[in-house]
């Protein structure tokens, strides 16, 4: 995750934001399926690869969010609305996915399809918004108040 990280973060710079993101959140839907059943198969091997290939992938969505996240705000309340978003998402969304994950199993009687589907739909939102949402790479923020 650390070595993708300053990767997408350098790439962002020279291509924007919104095209790192969407790379990021497509490698993430691509892979939700392999991992779960990476995991599931029980063996260290298996749940190395996993592990591995998702933290990579989250490095690539992590190196631009805070550029992203901070663009959308006037300067007058970046951190402050950067913040809310980092916060609040790591309060809903990392909090309960645990949870969330266990009950989708429990549900799904031990199957990790319904868990991987709910994982998919979630990131479609995600690459949604992020599709909508304007670039702010080249925009001037010296005189957004």
């Amino acid at each position: 995750m650390f070595v993708m990280t300053i990767i997408s973060a350098r790439l962002c710079d020279r291509f924007g934001r919104k095209p790192i993101l969407i790379a990021g959140i497509a490698g993430a839907m691509l892979f939700a399926y392999p991992m779960l059943l990476l995991v599931q198969g029980g063996t260290v091997v298996g749940f190395t690869i996993a592990v591995m290939v998702a933290q990579g992938i989250q490095g690539v969505i992590l190196g631009p969010l805070a550029a992203f996240m901070a663009e959308l705000f006037p300067t007058s309340v970046r951190f402050t609305g950067a913040s809310l978003c980092f916060q609040g998402a790591a309060t809903l969304g990392a909090g309960f996915s645990p949870a969330i994950a266990a009950a989708l199993v429990v549900a799904a009687g031990g199957s990790i399809a319904l868990l991987g589907g709910v994982w998919i739909a979630a990131l479609a939102l995600c690459l949604l918004a992020v599709v909508v949402t304007r670039e702010g790479r080249r925009r001037d923020l010296a005189g957004i108040a």
